[in-house]
């Protein structure tokens, strides 16, 4: 079964969620201002919940967190304009 996931319409903005610039997210420009004050208190309340790395998720199984991609090996790379 297919997972479909929102196809965002709208503009992001990087919040950083501390002092560490490798640790933000992207939050959509088009919401709310009250709800955009109220998610980045939130984001950055909680940020010590995230996982920034995998050495951050001690005890995970390697066959649930690692993937492999099948890729016949005589496909030829396709370019694509932006």
């Amino acid at each position: 079964k297919e997972i479909s996931r929102p196809i965002p319409d709208r503009e992001f903005k990087f919040i950083l969620l501390g002092e560490d610039p490798n640790k933000g997210v992207k939050i959509g420009t088009g919401l709310p201002d009250l709800v955009r004050k109220q998610l980045k208190a939130c984001l950055r309340e909680n940020a010590d919940l995230f996982a920034w790395s995998a050495t951050e998720m001690p005890g995970l199984d390697p066959e649930v967190t690692c993937h492999q991609l099948t890729i016949d090996p005589t496909a030829s790379a396709v370019v694509q304009h932006r």
